[in-house]
């Protein structure tokens, strides 16, 4: 028997792999398929998992004898003939039994579970941001909410609150004060019910205060009102560092200002009302206005008149003030020309006149409980 018979030659120790597919298809025709292996023979899974051979090489003889692409003839070299023959049974047979569990398990798309990994992951991710920003908005707004507190603590509550500082008055300003001064205190019967400021209350406006008050008449005499505002600024009305002291320290929040004329012109009546924190604040501010008073430095109101309306720059003036709970009303009048009053009554009247027309405090009182003049008399 010859070498080649007893096939124990180069091509019989590789199953003929070298001469021919002859043996090679008979021995995997006699194997069948792997019972052992539940797969549908024409179900591809190369173009999923890598794979890339066409049918065309299948047909091959060169791929059937284990020549790929870029391989040589000695690509099967070591392998036992049943090895290379079994590549050939059919599609699914390039895959392992691990590689087909594996399908089974993932489904047809087994990069599903990475992408849900991953978004579970942003997911963690986001919430622990979220969590951040959250704990950090309400630290903030627990630090803001105790600033508020302490601001509200420390102002008492209050809604409105003075100025801090003297305004100094224009430079060349006149320094008139009235020759005749006559100072009314508080009189806790009628305004009693506003001896302290609404810490809620609305600060003074001008219609408010005079907008009842343009014509004011009694016994014959009318003023009719040419001028009015309202100042947040209590210092920039007045001259004199004391003065100004006493409306810082009794919070004064803003004041109003209108002046009056009689139809003939001859006479001038400046109205001033002062909002303050209490009666004892406005008692010491009339007490600053005092000329009189030798116990303080020398300063009253700046004249609000120019050249429009002409007077209370210099010679005789009369002023009365008012202590009305929180409140205090200055009524300074004089002639145009600064006369003398004489034997004449008129500048008086006047003065007298002048004083109906703070009216707000009046409704103020009503509106506190209290009652009004006309109830009073």
């Amino acid at each position: 028997m010859s070498r080649a018979e007893s096939r124990y030659g180069r091509g019989g120790r590789y199953g003929g792999a070298r001469f021919g597919a002859g043996p090679t298809e008979e021995y995997a025709e006699d194997l069948g398929p792997d019972e052992n292996i539940d797969h549908d023979p024409e179900e591809d899974f190369s173009d999923e998992y890598g794979h890339t051979h066409s049918a065309d090489d299948r047909d091959d003889p060169d791929h059937r004898q284990g020549r790929g692409p870029g391989r040589g003839r000695r690509g099967h070299r070591g392998r036992r003939p049943g090895q290379e023959n079994r590549r050939g049974v059919g599609k699914v047979s390039a895959f392992s039994a691990s590689a087909i569990k594996r399908v089974s398990v993932l489904g047809e798309r087994p990069n599903q579970i990475v992408y849900t990994l991953a978004e579970q992951s942003k997911r963690k991710r986001g919430t622990a941001a979220l969590a951040v920003l959250l704990t950090a908005f309400g630290v903030a707004l627990f630090t803001l909410l105790g600033v508020l507190s302490y601001q509200l603590t420390n102002t008492g509550g209050n809604s409105l609150s003075g100025e801090d500082s003297i305004v100094a008055p224009p430079e060349g300003h006149s320094t008139l004060t009235p020759e005749l001064y006559l100072g009314e205190p508080n009189n806790e019967d009628t305004f009693g019910v506003i001896d302290e400021r609404d810490p809620e209350a609305e600060p003074m406006t001008d219609e408010a205060v005079f907008g009842q008050a343009e014509e004011l008449t009694l016994n014959g005499v009318e003023l009719q009102m040419q001028q009015s505002s309202v100042h947040d600024s209590c210092t920039s009305l007045v001259w004199g560092d004391e003065l100004g002291q006493s409306l810082l320290d009794a919070d004064c929040v803003n004041a109003a200002s209108a002046l009056y004329t009689d139809d003939d012109q001859e006479y001038i009546s400046q109205v001033t009302l002062f909002d303050l924190s209490d009666s004892q604040g406005a008692e010491q501010v009339a007490a600053a206005l005092d000329p009189n008073n030798a116990e303080t430095d020398a300063g009253f109101l700046l004249a609000q008149t120019d050249e429009e309306i002409p007077g209370l720059q210099d010679g005789y003036s009369q002023a009365t003030t008012q202590v009305m709970g929180h409140y205090l009303a200055v009524f300074w009048s004089a002639s145009v020309d600064g006369d003398p009053p004489g034997d004449e009554s008129d500048l008086a009247t006047v003065n007298v006149v002048s004083m109906n027309s703070v009216q707000y405090v009046f409704d103020e009182v009503v509106r506190n409980g209290g009652s009004s003049e006309e109830d009073q008399e």
